[in-house]
């Protein structure tokens, strides 16, 4: 694209209706809710990342200072203030509460089913690296709490592929929860590939090196199963060397039902307005190409049909004001 066929991005970005479909709660945490429960715990976090490795340390020290009831709570309803400020309606948010001493999984859906601005459902994030038997403790305690509608499968991806969680996602699909991995972020297109194939994955987080296999990318446009991409996660962990270099324009391209996120905001400092601004100068959008990236996390989501809906009208709204 040249410096001719750049589209300003519309002032009133914000306030496009929007779901976020691929965010982990942990990783909303806002930068002074770290400092504050960071100086309350006595752990050596490290403070800087440069691939995913690196990052999933940093993220596993904060994770062990979010340990006392009521944290869970805080983190839902600091969450839910941002999102409604850029003009998220709707979220399904990853969490992962395993060796927890509390019920921190019933504590940030109670606080969710308390918010009136965004509307939220959670999907069981179980770390590829530990036992799988972990995911099983984490399936059991989800079972019979509302608002819990998938099972995700989250860490480091290369090292742990899919596969070996077969036969929990299986469980997990047949309790009806939507299976929901992250895979094609650090691994390539045959870690995208069990995750369909082994995990019945309906959306695949992250995905974007499936463009390395274009039968592939071919197989996610006939059966619709979406990817939800997070382009500053990409270029901060080392998934592509820029936009230019990301695989994002030849997948919207190809037709791939594609929706952007923020992944984890409280540490990337993105949110999910400055994420479409970034995908869309990519992708050379007009208003009506941002309302089409927007009905894209609504019919990629899982969220009730009255709240599709109505997100919908919002969305036609929206792209009708710019006339």
């Amino acid at each position: 694209m040249t410096t001719s066929e750049v589209v300003p991005v519309p002032s009133d970005l914000a306030e496009l209706p929007k779901a976020e479909l691929h965010v982990h709660l942990e990783g909303t945490v806002r930068p002074s809710t770290q400092a504050e429960w960071a100086q309350r715990t006595v752990v050596d976090i490290p403070r800087k990342f440069h691939n995913l490795d690196t990052f999933i340390q940093m993220y596993a020290g904060f994770w062990r200072t979010m340990h006392t009831p009521g944290d869970y709570e805080r983190l839902v309803r600091e969450y839910c203030e941002d999102a409604a400020q850029g003009g998220i309606r709707y979220a399904e948010i990853q969490l992962a509460t395993a060796g927890r001493p509390y019920p921190a999984l019933v504590e940030a859906v109670e606080e969710a089913q308390r918010q009136s601005d965004v509307v939220v459902r959670f999907v069981v994030d179980v770390p590829r690296s530990l036992p799988v038997e972990v995911g099983w403790a984490m399936l059991e305690a989800a079972k019979g709490v509302p608002d819990v509608i998938g099972i995700g499968l989250g860490g480091p991806e290369a090292p742990f592929p899919p596969e070996p969680f077969a036969e929990l996602f299986a469980e997990g699909r047949s309790r009806g929860l939507r299976s929901l991995p992250h895979a094609g972020e650090e691994a390539g297109p045959q870690s995208v590939r069990g995750a369909i194939e082994a995990l019945g994955a309906e959306r695949i987080m992250h995905g974007v090196r499936c463009i390395e296999d274009p039968g592939l990318v071919s197989e996610l446009v006939e059966r619709g199963i979406g990817l939800d991409v997070c382009p500053t996660s990409n270029l901060l962990l080392g998934v592509a060397r820029s936009m230019n270099h990301h695989p994002l324009k030849d997948l919207w391209d190809a037709g791939v039902l594609i929706s952007i996120n923020t992944d984890d905001p409280g540490y990337f400092g993105c949110e999910l307005t400055g994420e479409y601004a970034l995908a869309g100068e990519a992708l050379g959008l007009d208003r009506e190409g941002y309302g089409r990236l927007a009905l894209n996390s609504v019919e990629g989501s899982f969220a009730p049909e009255a709240v599709k809906a109505e997100m919908r009208s919002g969305i036609a709204d929206w792209v009708g004001r710019g006339g």
